[in-house]
């Protein structure tokens, strides 16, 4: 088993392990060569400073143990001190199956184990997390034999967790689930439901995960509903004793509470939408996560800074400048994430300035950090592919004609590459352009103006027109005061099953309005006499 498999066959994050290249791929995708970041690709960080402090100082739990794994997979430069530390963590859970691999990874390596190394740690952890699982299972069945609804959800919830700590997400996840049938407020089901999405993110079961936070947010807003009906100004004024005035703060812990639970929330939410590269939607769950929240609460999930880097990456593929602007320059929230990154903010605001040139070099320089996020690297290639298209048609868009050498020079690529990208995206109809190959100049597609200006005229006179007739129609109706009616309504309404041959189904009738009504009831309306 070599490194690439370690993750792979936990949590399915190395993708495709039968490609033996040692760099990325590279693919075409319109005629565009862009490094393909799937497989047992290798990524070199020499031109970065990127190290595994950045990881184990952010993360805890399985999630650090993960990311750590990825970057063995991928980074020969790390891949020793990566498999020494998470093979350190792996040593505080009870992924009995998971140490196993790892330990055999570092012998293929030929790494010395630490000196610290307890060769009794398996059967020791193996013997006790049985011995655990029995003790909780006894104890399921007595909570179920005494009918106790809360002790057997408590059971459920208790096995479901050490499923989960020994990596076993399959049947921690059934745990959880069965637990509903036992949940009696709303609280009980959020606490559920946080626990299939935590389960089903770890086995990246998308749709389930965001099948569940869907379930989740629905119930926290019925809480914040009751919460908001019992703390009201008269509610508060009404409250003369201490116990009373505990409640409240109660209350109000609790509401900070359920914002904390909203925003793991979005950032689960968010992650499952970049895996099935929903791309907008996933930025836009991110933009919905506190600073506050994500830096002191989130730790075993994700770090501000991987989440600045999706919501950059995510929204310069997906978003307008000017929605660029507004919802992430010019945050108050974002700006505290890009406080933690100063080069994503370059690359954001000379994206925002159209200083493609620099946002482009920035961008090349991260790509290597980028390539190393298990959840990022692979949707790497389609993102960059996209903010590159968008950066071409934005860059062209004021100019009639635009030489070529130095578009290549601004957009930091070559003219023979730079031309590919245009044919494609000429040929997918993203700008509307020709191509002179022999002097290198792209022109803007002559259009008849003159033309397309009148042929907008004759279509507003002609909706204009009809609309007039309309109003002249209904004005004289109301002045003759009649009423139109169609004579199949009413003889549908009073007839259903009628299959006469009658000449009234495209018939109308005017009927008189009858004073103090503007309808004449339909008991006073026959076939015949309406004629």
């Amino acid at each position: 088993m070599d490194a690439q498999n370690i993750v792979g066959n936990t949590i399915s994050a190395s993708g495709d392990n039968n490609n033996n290249n040692n760099f990325p791929q590279q693919r075409s995708n319109g005629n565009t060569t862009i490094p393909s970041y799937e497989g047992n690709y290798q990524v070199d960080i020499s031109s970065t400073n990127f190290d595994l402090e950045t990881i184990t100082s952010s993360y805890i739990g399985l999630m650090r143990i993960y990311r750590l794994l990825y970057v063995a997979d991928h980074c020969p430069q790390l891949r020793n001190d990566a498999l020494l530390i998470s093979f350190k963590y792996i040593q505080e859970t009870h992924f009995i199956s998971l140490y196993k691999q790892i330990l055999d990874e570092i012998k293929k390596q030929n790494i010395p184990l630490p000196n610290d190394f307890d060769a009794a740690w398996y059967e020791r952890t193996q013997r006790n997390y049985v011995h655990k699982l029995e003790k909780l299972d006894t104890d399921l069945r007595n909570f179920r034999t005494n009918s106790i609804k809360d002790s057997i959800r408590r059971g459920h919830d208790d096995l479901g967790d050490h499923y989960l700590d020994a990596g076993d997400f399959f049947n921690a996840v059934r745990c959880y689930v069965r637990s509903r049938d036992y949940c009696v407020t709303p609280r009980h089901m959020i606490t559920m439901c946080m626990n299939v999405i935590k389960a089903s993110f770890y086995m990246q079961n998308w749709s389930n995960v965001l099948s569940y936070v869907s379930k989740a947010e629905q119930a926290i807003e019925s809480l914040e509903s009751t919460s908001k009906s019992a703390t009201t100004p008269s509610a508060l004024t009404s409250m003369v004793n201490p116990m009373e005035v505990s409640s409240a703060s109660t209350t109000n812990a609790t509401i900070a509470s359920d914002a904390v639970l909203t925003s793991r929330l979005k950032v689960y939410a968010g992650i499952a939408e970049l895996a099935t590269k929903r791309y907008k939607l996933a930025a836009r769950h991110f933009l919905g996560v506190s600073f506050d929240h994500c830096s002191n609460h989130f730790q075993d999930l994700i770090s501000p800074q991987t989440l600045i880097q999706y919501v950059c990456l995510c929204s310069l593929a997906t978003f307008e400048r000017s929605e660029i602007h507004r919802l992430i320059i010019m945050s108050t929230n974002m700006k505290q994430y890009l406080e933690l990154e100063p080069s994503i903010r370059d690359i954001l605001h000379q994206f925002y300035e159209t200083s493609y040139s620099s946002c482009l070099a920035v961008m090349s320089q991260l790509e290597p950090i980028f390539a190393l996020d298990q959840y990022l690297a692979p949707h790497l290639r389609a993102l960059y592919y996209e903010i590159r298209h968008r950066i071409i048609i934005t860059y062209f868009l004021p100019y009639k004609n635009a030489s070529m050498p130095i578009m290549a020079r601004q957009l930091n690529t070559t003219i023979d590459v730079l031309e590919d990208e245009l044919v494609h995206l000429i040929r997918s109809g993203k700008i509307k352009a020709r191509i002179d190959s022999k002097n290198k100049i792209l022109y803007v597609a002559d259009t008849d103006q003159r033309w397309h200006a009148y042929q907008h005229a004759l279509t507003i006179t002609k909706q204009s027109e009809k609309l007039t007739r309309a109003l002249l129609l209904r004005s004289a109706i109301i002045k003759s005061n009649l009423m139109v009616k169609d004579d199949s309504v009413l003889s549908s309404i009073r007839s259903p099953n009628n299959n006469n041959n009658n000449n009234n189904v495209s018939r109308r009738h005017f009927v008189p309005n009858v004073a103090g009504s503007m309808m004449m009831d339909e008991d006073d309306l026959s076939d015949e006499e309406t004629m």
